[in-house]
Protein backbone atom coordinates (compact mmCIF):
# COMPACT_ATOMS: atom_id res chain seq x y z
CA UNK A 1 0.00 0.00 0.00
CA UNK A 2 2.50 2.46 0.87
CA UNK A 3 4.62 1.68 -2.93
CA UNK A 4 1.01 2.60 -4.51
CA UNK A 5 0.41 5.50 -2.08
CA UNK A 6 4.05 7.56 -2.61
CA UNK A 7 4.78 6.95 -6.19
CA UNK A 8 1.39 8.68 -7.75
CA UNK A 9 1.99 11.27 -4.81
CA UNK A 10 5.43 11.92 -5.57
CA UNK A 11 4.39 11.82 -9.14
CA UNK A 12 1.65 14.61 -8.65
CA UNK A 13 4.44 16.45 -6.47
CA UNK A 14 6.88 16.40 -8.98
CA UNK A 15 4.34 17.61 -11.67
CA UNK A 16 2.85 20.42 -9.45
CA UNK A 17 6.27 21.81 -9.15
CA UNK A 18 7.13 21.88 -12.77
CA UNK A 19 3.89 24.04 -13.42
CA UNK A 20 4.62 26.24 -10.92
CA UNK A 21 8.17 27.03 -12.67
CA UNK A 22 6.60 26.94 -16.16
CA UNK A 23 4.52 29.36 -14.69
CA UNK A 24 6.58 31.79 -12.83
CA UNK A 25 8.96 31.79 -16.38
CA UNK A 26 5.74 32.78 -18.42
CA UNK A 27 6.37 30.49 -21.26
CA UNK A 28 4.23 30.42 -24.55
CA UNK A 29 2.87 27.24 -24.79
CA UNK A 30 2.94 26.29 -28.44
CA UNK A 31 0.76 23.11 -29.60
CA UNK A 32 0.36 21.33 -32.97
CA UNK A 33 -2.67 23.44 -34.13
CA UNK A 34 -0.44 26.94 -33.88
CA UNK A 35 3.09 25.93 -34.77
CA UNK A 36 2.43 26.13 -38.67
CA UNK A 37 0.22 28.70 -40.64
CA UNK A 38 -0.59 28.35 -44.65
CA UNK A 39 1.11 30.20 -46.69
CA UNK A 40 1.93 30.89 -50.94
CA UNK A 41 4.85 29.28 -52.19
CA UNK A 42 7.87 31.55 -51.81
CA UNK A 43 10.91 31.39 -54.33
CA UNK A 44 12.96 28.57 -54.14
CA UNK A 45 16.23 27.72 -54.77
CA UNK A 46 18.19 25.03 -53.98
CA UNK A 47 22.04 24.86 -55.12
CA UNK A 48 23.08 21.85 -52.84
CA UNK A 49 24.13 18.57 -54.49
CA UNK A 50 20.82 16.03 -55.37
CA UNK A 51 22.23 13.05 -54.30
CA UNK A 52 22.18 14.23 -50.70
CA UNK A 53 18.67 15.02 -51.02
CA UNK A 54 17.26 11.81 -52.44
CA UNK A 55 19.18 9.86 -49.93
CA UNK A 56 17.85 11.98 -47.52
CA UNK A 57 14.49 11.10 -48.91
CA UNK A 58 15.07 7.51 -49.17
CA UNK A 59 15.53 7.42 -45.00
CA UNK A 60 12.53 9.13 -44.29
CA UNK A 61 10.31 6.95 -46.59
CA UNK A 62 12.12 3.95 -44.64
CA UNK A 63 10.93 5.62 -41.36
CA UNK A 64 7.26 6.06 -42.71
CA UNK A 65 7.01 2.47 -44.17
CA UNK A 66 8.09 0.92 -40.71
CA UNK A 67 4.65 3.21 -39.24
CA UNK A 68 0.96 2.91 -39.37
CA UNK A 69 -0.06 4.54 -42.28
CA UNK A 70 -2.77 5.98 -40.95
CA UNK A 71 -0.88 7.64 -38.34
CA UNK A 72 -2.12 11.56 -38.10
CA UNK A 73 0.46 14.10 -38.46
CA UNK A 74 -0.26 18.20 -38.10
CA UNK A 75 0.91 20.76 -40.25
CA UNK A 76 -1.16 23.62 -38.27
CA UNK A 77 -4.52 23.32 -37.72
CA UNK A 78 -4.76 20.57 -40.99
CA UNK A 79 -3.89 16.88 -40.39
CA UNK A 80 -2.49 14.94 -42.40
CA UNK A 81 -2.22 11.06 -42.43
CA UNK A 82 1.27 9.37 -42.58
CA UNK A 83 0.78 7.48 -45.75
CA UNK A 84 0.12 11.45 -47.63
CA UNK A 85 3.66 12.56 -46.55
CA UNK A 86 4.77 9.29 -48.07
CA UNK A 87 2.92 10.01 -51.05
CA UNK A 88 4.21 13.60 -50.99
CA UNK A 89 8.01 12.41 -50.72
CA UNK A 90 7.58 9.57 -53.88
CA UNK A 91 6.04 12.35 -55.82
CA UNK A 92 8.90 14.65 -55.00
CA UNK A 93 11.61 12.06 -55.82
CA UNK A 94 10.13 11.03 -59.08
CA UNK A 95 10.24 14.92 -59.86
CA UNK A 96 13.26 15.23 -58.76
CA UNK A 97 15.33 12.54 -60.92
CA UNK A 98 13.24 14.00 -63.67
CA UNK A 99 14.16 17.42 -63.81
CA UNK A 100 16.99 17.84 -61.24
CA UNK A 101 17.20 20.79 -59.13
CA UNK A 102 16.47 23.03 -62.00
CA UNK A 103 13.85 26.17 -62.75
CA UNK A 104 11.40 23.92 -64.11
CA UNK A 105 11.34 21.61 -61.03
CA UNK A 106 11.24 24.62 -58.66
CA UNK A 107 8.22 25.46 -60.25
CA UNK A 108 6.51 22.29 -60.34
CA UNK A 109 7.02 21.99 -56.65
CA UNK A 110 5.47 25.86 -56.06
CA UNK A 111 2.86 24.86 -58.26
CA UNK A 112 1.67 21.44 -56.80
CA UNK A 113 2.53 21.56 -53.76
CA UNK A 114 0.77 23.11 -50.19
CA UNK A 115 3.57 25.50 -48.20
CA UNK A 116 2.97 25.18 -43.95
CA UNK A 117 5.33 28.10 -42.36
CA UNK A 118 6.49 28.27 -39.09
CA UNK A 119 4.09 30.71 -37.36
CA UNK A 120 7.10 32.02 -34.98
CA UNK A 121 7.94 35.39 -35.23
CA UNK A 122 11.71 34.88 -35.85
CA UNK A 123 13.32 31.05 -36.55
CA UNK A 124 16.85 30.67 -34.79
CA UNK A 125 18.77 28.76 -36.52
CA UNK A 126 21.78 26.68 -35.06
CA UNK A 127 23.83 23.83 -36.43
CA UNK A 128 25.09 20.60 -34.84
CA UNK A 129 27.49 18.04 -35.74
CA UNK A 130 29.09 13.97 -35.41
CA UNK A 131 31.38 14.43 -32.80
CA UNK A 132 35.36 12.76 -33.03
CA UNK A 133 36.83 11.93 -29.70
CA UNK A 134 39.92 9.86 -28.54
CA UNK A 135 39.24 6.69 -26.76
CA UNK A 136 39.55 3.38 -24.84
CA UNK A 137 37.63 0.42 -23.20
CA UNK A 138 40.19 0.43 -20.94
CA UNK A 139 40.59 3.11 -17.90
CA UNK A 140 44.23 4.88 -17.74
CA UNK A 141 45.75 7.67 -16.68
CA UNK A 142 45.08 8.98 -20.01
CA UNK A 143 41.73 7.81 -20.98
CA UNK A 144 39.64 8.83 -17.64
CA UNK A 145 36.51 10.39 -18.75
CA UNK A 146 33.95 8.13 -18.85
CA UNK A 147 30.80 8.00 -21.25
CA UNK A 148 27.89 5.90 -19.50
CA UNK A 149 25.00 4.38 -21.14
CA UNK A 150 21.47 3.98 -19.89
CA UNK A 151 21.36 3.88 -16.08
CA UNK A 152 18.84 1.07 -15.40
CA UNK A 153 17.23 2.69 -12.81
CA UNK A 154 16.11 5.62 -14.96
CA UNK A 155 12.91 5.62 -15.32
CA UNK A 156 10.39 7.51 -17.94
CA UNK A 157 7.14 8.66 -16.10
CA UNK A 158 4.52 9.04 -19.08
CA UNK A 159 2.76 11.81 -18.08
CA UNK A 160 0.10 12.28 -21.06
CA UNK A 161 -1.38 8.91 -19.09
CA UNK A 162 -2.79 10.11 -16.27
CA UNK A 163 -5.91 12.26 -16.29
CA UNK A 164 -4.83 15.38 -15.06
CA UNK A 165 -2.40 15.53 -17.87
CA UNK A 166 -4.67 17.27 -20.35
CA UNK A 167 -6.08 19.82 -17.92
CA UNK A 168 -2.85 22.02 -17.16
CA UNK A 169 -1.29 23.17 -19.89
CA UNK A 170 2.57 23.60 -20.44
CA UNK A 171 3.48 19.95 -18.66
CA UNK A 172 5.90 18.24 -19.96
CA UNK A 173 4.78 14.28 -21.75
CA UNK A 174 7.74 12.43 -20.21
CA UNK A 175 9.28 13.17 -16.88
CA UNK A 176 12.22 11.41 -15.92
CA UNK A 177 13.47 10.35 -12.44
CA UNK A 178 14.46 7.61 -10.31
CA UNK A 179 13.29 5.66 -7.52
CA UNK A 180 14.95 5.90 -4.17
CA UNK A 181 15.22 3.53 -1.05
CA UNK A 182 12.33 4.39 0.23
CA UNK A 183 10.20 4.20 -3.13
CA UNK A 184 10.15 7.60 -3.85
CA UNK A 185 10.05 8.97 -7.51
CA UNK A 186 12.97 11.92 -7.33
CA UNK A 187 14.61 13.72 -9.93
CA UNK A 188 17.71 11.45 -11.86
CA UNK A 189 20.96 12.96 -10.68
CA UNK A 190 22.54 15.78 -12.21
CA UNK A 191 25.47 16.59 -14.26
CA UNK A 192 27.09 17.91 -10.77
CA UNK A 193 26.28 14.42 -8.69
CA UNK A 194 27.27 12.25 -11.70
CA UNK A 195 30.61 13.84 -12.73
CA UNK A 196 31.72 16.04 -9.29
CA UNK A 197 29.91 13.73 -6.87
CA UNK A 198 30.60 10.14 -8.59
CA UNK A 199 26.99 8.71 -8.52
CA UNK A 200 27.27 6.47 -11.22
CA UNK A 201 31.05 5.18 -10.59
CA UNK A 202 31.39 1.58 -10.28
CA UNK A 203 27.85 0.94 -11.82
CA UNK A 204 29.60 -1.10 -14.98
CA UNK A 205 27.84 1.61 -17.00
CA UNK A 206 30.90 3.34 -18.67
CA UNK A 207 30.84 2.11 -22.71
CA UNK A 208 34.48 4.09 -23.35
CA UNK A 209 36.65 6.16 -21.65
CA UNK A 210 37.99 9.36 -23.47
CA UNK A 211 41.21 11.67 -23.11
CA UNK A 212 39.35 15.02 -22.87
CA UNK A 213 36.53 15.95 -20.67
CA UNK A 214 35.91 19.30 -22.78
CA UNK A 215 35.02 17.10 -25.89
CA UNK A 216 33.22 15.13 -23.94
CA UNK A 217 31.13 17.97 -22.61
CA UNK A 218 30.16 19.23 -26.29
CA UNK A 219 29.66 15.27 -27.29
CA UNK A 220 26.78 15.52 -25.01
CA UNK A 221 25.49 18.86 -26.60
CA UNK A 222 25.81 16.98 -30.16
CA UNK A 223 24.35 13.82 -29.01
CA UNK A 224 26.62 11.73 -31.56
CA UNK A 225 30.34 10.72 -32.47
CA UNK A 226 33.24 8.40 -33.28
CA UNK A 227 35.24 7.31 -30.82
CA UNK A 228 38.75 6.39 -32.16
CA UNK A 229 40.05 3.84 -30.12
CA UNK A 230 43.74 3.35 -29.11
CA UNK A 231 43.76 0.00 -30.82
CA UNK A 232 42.73 2.05 -34.05
CA UNK A 233 39.34 0.62 -34.57
CA UNK A 234 36.41 2.73 -34.51
CA UNK A 235 33.45 3.16 -32.27
CA UNK A 236 30.13 4.78 -33.17
CA UNK A 237 28.13 6.22 -30.22
CA UNK A 238 24.40 8.30 -30.13
CA UNK A 239 22.40 9.72 -27.91
CA UNK A 240 20.38 6.96 -25.63
CA UNK A 241 18.79 8.82 -22.94
CA UNK A 242 19.07 11.83 -20.63
CA UNK A 243 18.96 12.69 -16.85
CA UNK A 244 15.31 14.96 -18.22
CA UNK A 245 17.41 18.31 -16.53
CA UNK A 246 16.51 21.21 -18.36
CA UNK A 247 19.51 22.17 -20.42
CA UNK A 248 20.98 25.65 -19.57
CA UNK A 249 23.58 27.33 -22.27
CA UNK A 250 26.82 27.25 -20.61
CA UNK A 251 27.49 30.22 -23.27
CA UNK A 252 24.68 32.31 -22.17
CA UNK A 253 26.32 31.75 -18.60
CA UNK A 254 29.73 33.26 -19.94
CA UNK A 255 27.78 35.96 -21.65
CA UNK A 256 25.70 37.22 -18.18
CA UNK A 257 29.38 36.96 -16.64
CA UNK A 258 30.74 39.15 -19.16
CA UNK A 259 33.17 36.78 -20.41
CA UNK A 260 32.61 36.29 -23.28
CA UNK A 261 30.47 39.13 -25.90
CA UNK A 262 27.25 38.22 -27.30
CA UNK A 263 28.43 39.21 -31.02
CA UNK A 264 31.66 36.29 -30.59
CA UNK A 265 30.37 33.25 -28.78
CA UNK A 266 30.76 30.31 -30.39
CA UNK A 267 31.48 26.62 -29.52
CA UNK A 268 35.12 27.61 -30.62
CA UNK A 269 35.02 30.36 -28.25
CA UNK A 270 33.71 28.92 -25.36
CA UNK A 271 36.23 26.06 -25.97
CA UNK A 272 38.74 28.30 -25.82
CA UNK A 273 37.88 29.95 -22.88
CA UNK A 274 37.48 27.18 -20.97
CA UNK A 275 40.88 25.80 -21.93
CA UNK A 276 42.57 28.87 -21.11
CA UNK A 277 40.69 28.59 -17.60
CA UNK A 278 40.70 25.33 -16.49
CA UNK A 279 39.95 26.50 -12.90
CA UNK A 280 36.52 27.28 -13.34
CA UNK A 281 35.73 24.37 -16.05
CA UNK A 282 33.67 22.46 -13.27
CA UNK A 283 31.72 25.11 -12.34
CA UNK A 284 30.83 25.95 -15.77
CA UNK A 285 30.39 22.36 -16.43
CA UNK A 286 28.24 22.00 -13.69
CA UNK A 287 25.80 25.12 -14.27
CA UNK A 288 24.22 23.14 -16.98
CA UNK A 289 22.03 20.14 -15.18
CA UNK A 290 21.53 18.23 -18.66
CA UNK A 291 23.48 14.78 -19.09
CA UNK A 292 23.16 12.59 -21.95
CA UNK A 293 23.67 8.75 -21.73
CA UNK A 294 24.69 6.90 -25.20
CA UNK A 295 24.84 3.61 -26.99
CA UNK A 296 26.71 1.73 -29.46
CA UNK A 297 25.78 2.02 -33.04
CA UNK A 298 26.53 0.38 -36.32
CA UNK A 299 25.78 3.62 -38.26
CA UNK A 300 25.24 6.67 -37.99
CA UNK A 301 24.39 9.34 -36.73
CA UNK A 302 21.20 8.18 -35.92
CA UNK A 303 18.14 10.29 -35.87
CA UNK A 304 14.83 10.71 -33.55
CA UNK A 305 12.98 8.99 -36.03
CA UNK A 306 15.79 5.71 -36.02
CA UNK A 307 17.44 6.83 -39.59
CA UNK A 308 20.83 8.20 -40.27
CA UNK A 309 21.21 11.94 -40.75
CA UNK A 310 22.76 13.28 -44.11
CA UNK A 311 24.68 16.69 -43.97
CA UNK A 312 22.92 19.37 -44.95
CA UNK A 313 19.43 17.78 -45.40
CA UNK A 314 18.70 16.89 -42.16
CA UNK A 315 16.97 19.13 -39.58
CA UNK A 316 15.91 18.62 -35.76
CA UNK A 317 12.87 20.82 -34.95
CA UNK A 318 10.71 20.21 -31.66
CA UNK A 319 9.12 16.54 -31.34
CA UNK A 320 5.93 17.50 -30.41
CA UNK A 321 5.08 20.10 -33.03
CA UNK A 322 5.95 18.99 -36.23
CA UNK A 323 4.98 16.43 -38.33
CA UNK A 324 8.19 13.92 -38.46
CA UNK A 325 10.27 12.64 -41.57
CA UNK A 326 8.55 15.37 -43.77
CA UNK A 327 10.12 17.63 -46.65
CA UNK A 328 11.16 21.12 -45.53
CA UNK A 329 12.38 23.83 -47.10
CA UNK A 330 14.21 26.61 -45.39
CA UNK A 331 16.07 30.16 -45.99
CA UNK A 332 18.78 31.30 -43.08
CA UNK A 333 22.97 31.97 -43.69
CA UNK A 334 26.18 30.26 -42.99
CA UNK A 335 29.84 31.44 -42.45
CA UNK A 336 32.50 31.63 -44.49
CA UNK A 337 36.03 31.50 -42.95
CA UNK A 338 38.98 32.54 -43.60
CA UNK A 339 42.50 31.08 -43.76
CA UNK A 340 42.28 31.76 -39.47
CA UNK A 341 39.15 30.03 -39.26
CA UNK A 342 38.14 33.62 -38.72
CA UNK A 343 34.07 34.72 -39.94
CA UNK A 344 34.28 36.37 -42.70
CA UNK A 345 31.20 36.54 -44.16
CA UNK A 346 27.99 34.80 -44.44
CA UNK A 347 26.29 33.54 -47.10
CA UNK A 348 22.40 32.71 -47.87
CA UNK A 349 21.68 28.96 -47.91
CA UNK A 350 18.59 28.09 -49.48
CA UNK A 351 17.64 23.85 -49.47
CA UNK A 352 15.25 21.66 -49.10
CA UNK A 353 16.11 19.55 -45.71
CA UNK A 354 14.02 16.22 -44.24
CA UNK A 355 12.26 16.89 -40.43
CA UNK A 356 14.25 13.49 -39.18
CA UNK A 357 15.71 14.38 -35.37
CA UNK A 358 15.12 16.42 -32.31
CA UNK A 359 16.90 18.04 -29.38
CA UNK A 360 16.83 18.86 -25.67
CA UNK A 361 16.52 22.26 -26.56
CA UNK A 362 14.97 22.21 -29.84
CA UNK A 363 11.41 23.68 -28.25
CA UNK A 364 9.19 25.84 -29.67
CA UNK A 365 8.36 26.79 -33.71
CA UNK A 366 11.45 29.04 -33.73
CA UNK A 367 14.13 26.31 -33.32
CA UNK A 368 15.75 24.67 -35.49
CA UNK A 369 18.92 22.58 -36.08
CA UNK A 370 21.07 21.95 -38.81
CA UNK A 371 22.92 19.16 -39.33
CA UNK A 372 26.59 19.20 -40.85
CA UNK A 373 28.21 16.28 -40.79
CA UNK A 374 31.68 15.15 -39.38
CA UNK A 375 35.03 16.74 -39.42
CA UNK A 376 36.55 19.74 -37.96
CA UNK A 377 34.81 21.59 -41.72
CA UNK A 378 31.37 20.57 -40.08
CA UNK A 379 32.06 21.16 -36.64
CA UNK A 380 33.53 25.26 -37.10
CA UNK A 381 30.26 25.86 -38.87
CA UNK A 382 28.28 23.88 -36.46
CA UNK A 383 29.94 25.94 -33.78
CA UNK A 384 29.28 29.10 -35.47
CA UNK A 385 25.67 29.13 -36.70
CA UNK A 386 23.25 31.41 -34.88
CA UNK A 387 21.19 33.03 -37.77
CA UNK A 388 17.75 33.72 -38.12
CA UNK A 389 15.55 32.77 -41.46
CA UNK A 390 12.50 30.59 -42.47
CA UNK A 391 11.13 27.36 -42.06
CA UNK A 392 8.39 25.36 -44.51
CA UNK A 393 6.68 22.22 -44.66
CA UNK A 394 5.40 20.77 -47.87
CA UNK A 395 2.59 18.53 -48.80
CA UNK A 396 1.35 17.39 -52.35
CA UNK A 397 -2.15 19.23 -53.46
CA UNK A 398 -4.81 17.69 -53.29
CA UNK A 399 -4.84 15.41 -50.48
CA UNK A 400 -7.64 13.86 -48.85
Amino acid sequence: IYIYITIPLSIILICALFFMFLHKKKSVTWTCENSLHLVSAPDIDDRSEIDTLIRSIDFSLKYLNKIDPKTLMSFGKEKFTSKNIKTSLIDFKEKLKELGLTKKFFTYIRKNYTFYKSSAKKVLYTGYYEANLKGSLTQSDIYKYPLYRKPEDLYRIDLSKFPFYHKYNGLPEILRGRLSEDNLILPYYTRKEIDSEKKLAEKNLEIVWVDNVIELFFLQIQGSGIIHLDTGETLRVNYAESNGHAYQAIGRLLIDKGLLSKENVSMQSIRNYIEKHPEQMEQIFNYNPSYIFFRKVDEGPIGSIGVPLTPFRSIATDRYLFPKGAICYIKTRLPLFDENNKVKEWKLFQSFVLNQDSGGVIRTPGRVDLFTGNGKKSELIAGHINQNGNLYFLIKKPLE
